[in-house]
């Protein structure tokens, strides 16, 4: 008795769990190139001790993602300005072009536009993101 007490709460416990999995199939990851818009250091530069300096990798300015026709922005830097423009490609038309001071996370609601390729631009002082993606 037990056993089948066991094995029915499991199969009980395993169907609640399915059922409760949200279903993600309309979002989409916005892939962002970067582009620096200063010229990188290539001089070689020393440290003191007149070893190379070492530097880490760059963590990426911004993820975008797309999620019923809404595209979230997360700005993993504190940056004092960016600039965004989402442009339809097919027609060239800018859709929509923000500025926002000191952001960490936005939302561009694009529900209104035609379905279609469009391309996101997000630019600061030194850095430049850009990356594609459907309606």
């Amino acid at each position: 008795m037990k056993v089948l007490f066991l094995l029915f709460f499991f199969l009980c416990n395993g169907f609640f769990s399915l059922s409760a999995q949200d279903d993600n199939s309309n979002m989409g990851i916005i892939v962002l190139e970067s582009y620096p818009i200063k010229d990188k250091d290539e001089s070689g530069s020393k440290g003191e001790k007149g070893t190379p300096i070492k530097r880490s990798p760059r963590q990426q300015l911004a993820h975008a993602y797309l999620y019923n026709n809404v595209v979230s922005v997360n700005i993993n830097r504190t940056i004092a300005v960016i600039n965004v423009t989402i442009t339809n490609e097919s027609t060239g038309e800018t859709v929509c072009s923000e500025t926002y001071c000191n952001p960490t996370y936005f939302d561009i609601d694009l529900s209104s536009e035609d379905n279609g390729s469009y391309l996101i631009r997000i630019e600061t002082e030194n850095i430049f993101l850009q990356g594609s993606f459907s309606l």
